[in-house]
């Protein structure tokens, strides 16, 4: 029987949670959870119990130690942070677990993670919008609003997100028990602490904010390679050395010594982490590779929020946001140039070392063939009141004080702000190469080297008060070995420097993601 503490549902509301956790945990009866699954068809007392499923089969439960009971009170606190937003909603994180679900079981994505990695990814991901007005992080600096002042114009919804998280999860005490369920202690083992604990959980929901797009897509290149590797070793796979450097050791099952918390991974702590923040990422796109029907009715929920701040910036006596006028942008247009130059190169990186994922790329362009079909409509000349163009301009009075490279190339609106693509990106991504977004390089001698094959452009993103501006450095082959060492480092998602211009002190010092990753090493 559930019990609440700290909410109220009633009896019926209860059985029907249970009755739907209770068919999660029978083999037989569990639902099939597949890219076809619509979370938009659900009511909420469906979805509570969807989630409590959900957490039970991946050992999230009994990796914190709690109660369905706790998780279900934890559950309905996150949905009532959740405002009346057309995306950014309870719907859209419960959509967002869904996918982790589907690519942890079936793309087996958790054979690298454990239990409590898990853990941390699918709290993250529940929480990771948790506040969004649907008005952007750019709307939050412009207009100047106490949510942009108090996280210095630096990721703001995702900053606010976090410090809502740290606060249910005090309140529910789901954090209590943590070091009694991997207490065990073993030299090479990364004891969790429920302050480490939630320094992950913040670093993965400052993580969704889009200027770390293109990091964590080099990031996804990196961990190709060093799987590859972890592949060619797998002959002298055995137990993992006690150091945590040792990252592409493999442990066997052939001991009973150890139970399954206490043995090494493929990859190290800092590398799980940082693929967490890739399959997160991941997931927060994902509406785009979704089946049709699903797609279309998550593009039509973000163009409705996109409509709606372009009005909100009209009557403020603002620029309006290219993209989010209504009366110039078409919902065809953005979602082809958000699936040819942001979401293809990032699954094709997913799938480079997962290759069930390619399933994404063909739905991908199912979809793509549909919204040209849109576009040559008569109708969709004239967007109807649900859709949105977004691209829009990097405004100059926003800038900080010392120059940075800006380069030329398309900005695009999405969700969570705006990304610039260059124009050397876009030029590379028409080819389509195999290679993830690849850059022909020449070396010292002007030859040509071999395209980097599956191997992002290595886009470094920085936020100036949360807009993203891409860097293009060069790529050579001798940069692969310094990716790899990055890994090795205790910070595996390379800092980037986000600055306000409110704020004077160290850009080291002003990033959430670095004070983070500084607690993490």
């Amino acid at each position: 029987m559930l019990i609440l503490k700290f909410n109220t549902l009633s009896a019926d509301d209860l059985f029907a949670i249970e009755r739907c956790l209770l068919r999660w945990l029978d083999d037989k009866a569990r639902p099939n959870i597949d890219p076809d699954f619509n979370v938009l068809d659900y009511g909420r007392t469906e979805l509570y119990g969807h989630l409590l499923g959900v957490f039970a089969k991946l050992g999230v439960l009994s990796a914190l130690d709690i109660t369905p009971s706790t998780l279900l009170d934890f559950l309905i606190d996150v949905d009532t942070t959740y405002l009346n937003a057309p995306y950014h909603s309870f719907y859209h994180a419960v959509d967002i677990v869904t996918v982790l679900y589907y690519i942890l079981t079936e793309l087996e994505a958790d054979q690298y993670l454990s239990n409590l990695d898990i853990a941390a990814l699918l709290i993250a991901a529940l929480c990771h919008d948790a506040g969004h007005p649907g008005y952007n992080n750019l709307y939050q600096v412009n207009v100047k609003t106490d949510l942009a002042a108090r996280y210095n114009n630096t990721s703001v919804l995702e900053a606010y997100s976090a410090t809502i998280t740290r606060d249910l999860l005090y309140k529910h005490k789901l954090l209590k028990d943590l070091a009694s369920t991997n207490g065990k202690s073993v030299s090479h083992h990364y004891t969790w602490t429920e302050g480490r604990f939630l320094d992950a959980i913040e670093s993965l929901i400052l993580a969704t904010d889009m200027v770390y797009h293109f990091e964590l897509q080099e990031q996804a290149g990196v961990l190709e390679e060093l799987l590859s590797q972890d592949d060619d070793d797998d002959d002298d796979s055995d137990w993992c050395s006690t150091s945590d450097s040792d990252s592409f050791a493999i442990p066997t099952p052939s001991s009973s010594t150890y139970d399954e918390e206490d043995l090494c991974y493929s990859l190290n702590r800092d590398q799980r982490q940082s693929l967490c923040r890739i399959l997160l990422h991941a997931a927060d796109i994902s509406n785009t590779v979704r089946p049709w029907t699903i797609s279309k009715q998550w593009s039509d929920l973000i163009v409705q929020e996109f409509f709606r701040q372009g009005d909100a910036e009209k009557e403020a006596g603002l620029d309006v946001s290219p993209g989010m006028d209504r009366d110039q942008s078409t919902q065809p247009d953005i979602s082809l140039k958000f699936g040819d130059f942001l979401v293809k190169p990032y699954f094709e990186a997913l799938a480079g070392f997962l290759p069930s994922a390619s399933i994404f790329l063909d739905t991908l362009n199912e979809n793509r063939s549909e919204w040209v079909r849109l576009k040559t409509c008569p109708e969709a000349a004239i967007p109807p009141e649900n859709a949105a163009n977004n691209e829009r301009q990097f405004p100059s009075s926003l800038l900080p004080p010392q120059p940075v490279l800006n380069p030329s190339g398309r900005r695009i609106s999405v969700a969570a702000g705006t990304v610039v693509i260059p124009d050397r990106q876009i030029f590379v991504a028409r080819k389509r190469q195999r290679s993830t977004m690849s850059i022909n390089t020449r070396s010292s001698s002007g030859g040509p080297n071999n395209l980097l094959q599956r191997r992002p452009a290595g886009l470094r993103s920085a936020s100036h008060t949360g807009v993203p501006r891409i860097i293009v450095p060069d790529r050579r082959p001798s940069d692969l070995l310094q990716q790899q060492q990055a890994w090795l480092s205790p910070t595996l998602l390379k800092t980037t420097v986000l600055e306000s211009p409110v704020s004077m002190c160290h850009p080291q010092d002003r990033s959430p993601l670095s004070r983070v990753s500084k607690r993490l090493a």
